[in-house]
């Protein structure tokens, strides 16, 4: 809209210019004719008066009237008829232009709306033009949207819940054992479900864009020991270097939690040895010995990648949620493969 008004306004100066000078080309020709005509005038008034016989000279002619030209000369105004007609038609014609186009400016913050997780719009709808029509399957479209969105979230709340009660009654039946090794392990394991309900429902709210960050500064040892809460796992599984370097880090901390416990899992899941973790003062890097990945899986942007499709041990998509977390908070995540690691690098500015 706004490179259009500049464009209104640039042709609008540059056609007053060339009126303008045209006016002063014509106030110019004008003048010259004028003294062409008084030139003639005095001439025959001159001849007139040197005549042999003055007895019949007829009386002169008046003297001409001063001359007097300017731009509000009658003789220039079908000129100025011309230009101010010109103007308002341009005048008439841009806001004809901006009247069209307004359904498109309605119709880009709806857009903008929408990208930021507002799917419940209505924009209003005038005429029967191209642009009009694009509105009306745009609501169309988030009519869909929203019954889709609200089709989902039925769909896990009603997932969520009937997975809740069978964990809830192994987790009181674990309680009532007696006290043993195996007892606490049950324990463990209810307790981790349970956690993992909870994780599904954060993600589900993450990823419908719901999920508003509660940002704090934390140490980076205390994201880590509740990653490996998460993961029911120690820090003795990890080669850790770099503690002392006492890495403070703004986040939210359940979710940075699950992006770093997805990478930890990984490390584990996927190597023999014992992964290795460096904390550095910007930085933060995970590695673990095992084959490089694949060029097309080295883009965690989307989910199921291709070569996930048909794999047993997973779908992909902890990188995906990884990376998606870690770009919400303003971080990056990186991949390389050295001297037979895998390293992804959380990059903290």
């Amino acid at each position: 809209m706004s490179l259009i008004t500049l464009f209104f306004v640039l042709i609008f100066i540059l056609i007053n210019g060339l009126f303008w000078i045209a006016l002063e080309h014509f106030a110019r020709e004008y003048e010259v004719q004028q003294h062409h005509r008084l030139h003639f005038v005095l001439h025959d008034r001159t001849l007139l008066e040197h005549q042999p016989n003055p007895m019949f000279m007829p009386p002169p002619p008046p003297p001409p009237p001063p001359l007097s030209i300017t731009l509000k000369s009658p003789a220039l105004l079908p000129i100025w008829i011309v230009f101010i007609a010109i103007d308002l038609l341009i005048l008439a014609f841009f806001a004809f232009l901006l009247k069209k186009l307004s359904p498109l400016h309605r119709l880009k913050n709806a857009i903008i709306n929408f990208q930021e997780g507002d799917t419940q719009l209505n924009v209003p709808i005038e005429g029967k033009d191209e642009i009009s029509q694009i509105t009306h399957e745009f609501n169309h479209a988030l009519e869909k949207i929203a019954a889709m969105k609200e089709s989902r979230a039925l769909f896990l709340r009603n997932i969520l819940h009937e997975l809740k009660t069978p964990i809830m009654k192994g987790s009181l039946t674990a309680d009532c054992l007696d006290t043993s090794e195996d007892q606490e392990r049950l324990k463990r394991i209810f307790n981790r479900m349970n956690y993992l309900l909870g994780e599904f429902s954060t993600m589900e709210r993450f990823s419908s864009g719901e999920w508003e960050l509660n940002l704090r500064e934390y140490r980076f040892v205390d994201l880590l020991d509740h990653a490996c809460d998460i993961l029911l796992c120690s820090k003795e599984n990890f080669d850790i270097k770099g503690e002392e370097t006492g890495l403070i880090i703004k986040v939210d901390f359940e979710l940075f939690a699950i992006a770093l416990k997805n990478l930890l899992d990984n490390a584990l899941k996927y190597s023999d040895t014992k992964p290795s973790i460096l904390i550095l003062s910007h930085s933060v890097e995970i590695c673990n010995l095992a084959d490089p990945l694949p060029q097309e899986n080295q883009s965690f942007d989307k989910p199921f990648n291709r070569t996930y499709e048909s794999s047993m041990t997973g779908l992909g998509l902890g990188l995906y949620i990884t990376h998606s977390i870690l770009k919400k908070h303003g971080f990056r995540l990186r991949y390389h493969h050295d001297s037979g690691m895998n390293c992804f690098r959380i990059l903290t500015i």
